[in-house]
């Protein structure tokens, strides 16, 4: 179920800007017919970020998140508002994959690909251009195929701030996006790359991702939209604790 939660947030990570607020709606697919819908509300100050999250599947129900990044703290605090706690997580250790400082296995460079399709349509009203990143890669347990299909456009509130963030994020340690690839933790951080040295914001993204080997893969699907966007400005407050939340055990 964190993959449902994980996906649509891995996919806009790299986009996030100041002053701003967007929301947007994805729905996913995978084995086993599995399906789910993620709403979510994100707010953004220069190196700070608050997303609210709403994540319905069929097998878990309705889960809530509240997540709050803080890059000039280096730290990440989920919010849990029924019982006024919080608990934090250093990025630094976060984008520490398990097992590191041990002997890691060489692995085949992933075959990374971006085309600029030429097509174009609009969304929300703006001039969106199709940008298509592929990655293929074989390793050890198998294979992994990633397409994302993104609809990209600069004629949108904040571009300038857009790529402000863009840069602080990809100066800092944290890469906890990756973590969850597990041996291919490496390959996933060079897609994520590609898509980060994509000029233009993304207001549609439709990802396929296949893994596994053969008789044994997996596949999964997920389309996200954005619905809303606007600059406003964010107090201070809303990326700090809330008062009266204690920092659980």
């Amino acid at each position: 179920m964190k993959l449902l939660r994980l996906v649509p947030l891995l996919c806009f990570a790299c986009f996030l800007f100041g002053d701003v607020m967007y929301e947007m709606v994805s729905t996913s697919e995978g084995m086993m017919g599995m399906k789910g819908e993620t709403n979510m509300r994100i707010f953004v100050k220069g190196d700070r970020s608050l997303t609210e999250m709403t994540a319905d599947s069929p097998m878990a129900g309705t889960m809530t998140d509240t997540k709050i990044i803080r890059l000039d703290k280096g730290v990440i605090w989920s919010l849990d508002h029924e019982n006024k706690e919080y608990s934090e997580h250093s990025m630094a250790e976060m984008s520490q994959e398990p097992g590191a400082g041990e002997e890691e296995t060489e692995t085949p460079a992933p075959t990374l690909k971006v085309v600029r399709t030429g097509e174009k349509k609009k969304i929300l009203n703006k001039d969106c251009e199709e940008v298509i990143v592929t990655m293929d890669v074989e390793g050890e347990e198998g294979t992994m195929a990633l397409k994302q299909t993104m609809w990209v456009t600069k004629d949108i509130p904040g571009y300038k701030e857009i790529q402000k963030f863009q840069q602080q994020m990809s100066e800092s340690d944290f890469a906890s996006s990756s973590a969850m690839m597990g041996g291919n933790k490496k390959s996933y951080e060079d897609f994520q790359k590609k898509i980060s040295e994509i000029e233009g914001f993304p207001l549609e993204i439709n990802m396929e991702m296949i893994m596994g080997a053969e008789g044994m893969s997996f596949s999964f699907v997920t389309h996200s939209e954005v619905t809303k966007i606007e600059t406003k400005p964010i107090n201070d407050k809303v990326f700090e604790i809330p008062a009266g939340y204690s920092l659980s055990e």
